[in-house]
Parts: C-alpha cells; structure tokens; sequence
C-alpha cells in the first residue's frame, strides 16, 4: 500500500516520508520531498517527523504494538497542528456469527481513540480483502491451485492501487469526503469464481482448494515462522469470513475517484501474469 501512496506522491515537494531504515530510504527511490528516517515506535522520532505537518496518512501493519505506534503518531500529528488525517483500517464484519478478532478490532480501537483526540478531518478508509494478498501464492496459482482457509462465501475483493487512490485522493482533496469509507472490487465472487477469472487471465485452468482452520493449518503457519499471537489473529480473521458468508460491496472508490473499481482481471493481467513468470 505505502509503495503505491508513494508513487502517487513522489513529485510533491510538500511531502515528507517516513522511513525506518537506510534500507527503506534506498527502497523508497528519489522523491522531491523530504525523507524522515526513525522508529514509529519511539516518541522523539515521531515528534521529529510530525513537525510541521498538516496532513497524515496513518497506517501500520498488523503487529503486537500496531495500537500504540498509530496512536502515538496520531497524537503528536495533532499535537503539531495537523488537522487531517486518512487512516487505512479495515472493513467490518456484519452478521450475528460474528466473533470480535484482533486484526479488525486493532483497527476499532486505533479509530476511536483518534476520534476522542478530536481530529477536524478523520477518514477511515475500510478496504476489503485485497487481491495482492494472493500474489504470495503465485507459485501454487502456476501449478493450477488456489489454496485459502477464508471459506465459501463472497467478497469484494480489491486491488490496493485503487486503496492507494482513494488514500491520496483524501490527502489532497481541498474537500475531502472524510468520515468511513468502505472500499471493494466491482462485485462479490466467492473462492471458485476468484480462481476462475484468474485462470482465464493467466491462460490455465485454476482451482480453489479450501483449506480447514484446524491444528494442521496452525502448524503450517507456524513452519513458516509465523509468531503464535499473528496466527491467532488471522484465525480470528478467517473464522469471520467463513461466519459472514456474502459481504457488501463499499462504494468508496465511485464516491471518491467517480469511477468503478478495478475487476480482478485487471490486477491478474498487470501484478499475477508478471509473478507467474518468476515463479
């Protein structure tokens, strides 16, 4: 998401990068504006990259300290005068099966808080799953499988470039829309119908495998050395796309860019084609 923010805003001179390494400095390429390395986590360092600011793009991935680090830098934003913010949360879940899960919930809270610090411009952008989250997939996708645990239901899923727009678009609006805004693809497919479309993309049949959330799931995930408390956060997760079964389409892309969201045949032709070729 930020590498997208960041094309969109690498020619601005009145935009300053926060970076924590040399490493994602030399990862961010040249822009116009100003490059701000720190730690999110560390009090001076955030002070030093609010300063002056007007406007803040908030987001963090899914971490132990994810709450802490989005509200400190939207405290000390606020505290040096910013009045906007555009926070990246995420869809919520709607249904009477739904069970509270970390991931969402980090988001909730992160949102209320800013809304008790008072902020003059809040947006929360609320995206649904995103299709980049299957590029990690691509060798599987090669060999004719798509493989997820999120269940039989139906979703909006979407392309994070048009997340990233509507971000920017936010950021820069003389009058932003503000308030939330829910984001997905142009329709709801299930699991078939996504491993469908990118097999016609991608020129072979693909199938969806289901994969149970169970012992076996939990083991796989912790192979790969994924920490105990993320995998229970995206269990949690995944339980609820299974509990919630056909979700809403967000409008937030035709409100903000008046125009339709990307379909999936889109992002399978510009980012999976490309991965299945380096697979």
């Amino acid at each position: 998401m930020g590498r997208h923010v960041t094309a969109a805003l690498r020619d601005r001179r009145d935009v300053r990068f926060f970076v924590r390494s040399e490493g994602s400095a030399r990862a961010l390429g040249e822009v116009r504006g100003e490059v701000f390395r720190g730690d999110a986590a560390d009090a001076a360092d955030v002070r030093g990259a609010v300063a002056g600011v007007d406007r803040l793009y908030l987001a963090h991935p899914f971490a132990e300290d994810q709450v802490a680090v989005e509200t400190q830098l939207g405290t000390a934003a606020l505290e040096a005068g910013a009045r906007r913010i555009v926070k990246l949360g995420a869809r919520r879940f709607t249904g009477d099966a739904i069970v509270p899960d970390a991931v969402t919930g980090a988001h909730d809270t992160i949102t209320e808080r800013l809304r008790r610090t008072g902020v003059p411009e809040l947006t929360v952008l609320q995206p649904d799953r995103f299709l980049q989250n299957f590029l990690p997939a691509a060798a599987s996708i090669a060999e004719g499988t798509l493989a997820d645990p999120a269940g039989p239901g139906a979703r909006g899923y979407v392309d994070v470039r048009d997340i990233a727009a509507v971000a920017v678009a936010e950021l820069l609006a003389d009058r932003p829309v503000g308030g939330e805004i829910e984001i997905s693809g142009p329709q709801a497919l299930t699991l078939p119908q996504l491993a469908a479309r990118f097999g016609t993309v991608v020129g072979r049949p693909v199938r969806y495998v289901d994969v149970p959330l169970d012992d076996a799931w939990r083991a796989a995930m912790a192979d790969r050395g994924v920490p105990p408390w993320v995998i229970d956060g995206l269990y949690g997760l995944y339980a609820n796309y299974r509990r919630e079964g056909v979700a809403g389409l967000g409008d937030g892309v035709q409100r903000v860019l008046g125009r339709r969201p990307r379909p999936v045949e889109d992002f399978a032709a510009d980012l999976l084609v490309p991965a299945l070729s380096g697979s």
